[in-house]
């Protein structure tokens, strides 16, 4: 495709104009594979480079979560009415969460020990990226795959993490009712 560029110095604040925008065009490279289809090559890795965008806001999302975890674990410990029951449900909040952080991210104790591991959502989408954002060849059967596997996997996995954060949100309110201190993200009564 036809192409232009400018280049812009930033300096106290401003940007500076170092020159005027100069046209090129991009052409591929001669193949030695016949029939190459940049525009599937293309697609796909647009659709991989959106999925891994999603799986990493979900990364962040579960950070987010486990950060609320720790700052509910210190304030559980100071809330007077604190009952047995609000002990189990943060346990069973802190192994669902890393569960999802599992499936996401793969097990990290079987990775620190170069132990095989069923491959994570990440770790399909992450093969691909390494395989095939380089190339301008059509993706192979197994990229494809992987991607297929991680967008469907993807999918209930995004639908377990809002029911998992509706959860928390439910754990949160328990706290206010038993008049725990603040935590961060929780709603507090107005």
């Amino acid at each position: 495709g036809n192409y232009s560029v400018e280049l812009y110095v930033a300096h106290n604040g401003k940007l500076e104009s170092q020159g005027a925008s100069q046209a090129f065009s991009v052409k591929p490279v001669a193949q030695t594979t016949p029939q190459a289809d940049f525009d599937a090559a293309t697609a796909f890795q647009a659709k991989t480079s959106e999925l891994s965008r999603q799986l990493s806001s979900a990364a962040s999302k579960l950070s987010e979560a486990n950060n609320r975890l720790t700052h509910i674990q210190a304030a559980l410990l100071e809330t007077p009415k604190a009952t047995p029951k609000h002990f189990a449900d943060l346990k069973r909040l802190e192994l669902d969460l890393a569960a999802l952080q599992k499936r996401l991210n793969g097990d990290s104790v079987r990775q620190s020990l170069n132990e095989n591991a069923s491959p994570s959502i990440r770790a399909r989408v992450g093969v691909v990226e390494y395989g095939h954002w380089r190339t301008t060849q059509k993706p192979t059967t197994t990229q494809q795959r992987n991607i297929e596997i991680a967008a469907t996997d993807f999918d209930q996995f995004r639908a377990d993490l809002q029911a998992y954060f509706k959860a928390l949100e439910s754990y949160e309110a328990a706290l206010e009712a038993a008049s725990a201190p603040y935590t961060p993200a929780r709603n507090m009564k107005q």
